[in-house]
């Protein structure tokens, strides 16, 4: 029985997680979706360097591949608790 209170504890906290994780990916989205539609251009364009030359605009295309980097990260990070979560329903 304490076994199955520690699992649900664990349950509760990973479910948290996952929030706050698409959470974050829907922000991270937005914030890609603004600059795409700023320089006309898609997050994708950028990355692979199929782009025209911005200038003068070093930080803000910093700034959006940084973004770019964070989404990337809290995907990750998202498969992991919803694997972490999907094991302990097993």
């Amino acid at each position: 029985m304490h076994d199955d209170l520690q699992t649900d504890e664990y349950g509760i906290s990973i479910s948290r997680e996952i929030t706050v994780c698409k959470n974050m990916i829907s922000i991270q989205l937005e914030e890609l979706t603004e600059f795409e539609q700023q320089y006309g251009i898609s997050t994708h364009q950028l990355i692979t360097g199929e782009m025209p030359k911005i200038e003068g605009k070093a930080r803000d295309i910093k700034e959006w591949r940084d973004g770019y980097e964070g989404l990337l990260a809290w995907q990750k990070r998202l498969r992991e608790y919803e694997e972490a979560y999907n094991s302990l329903k097993r």
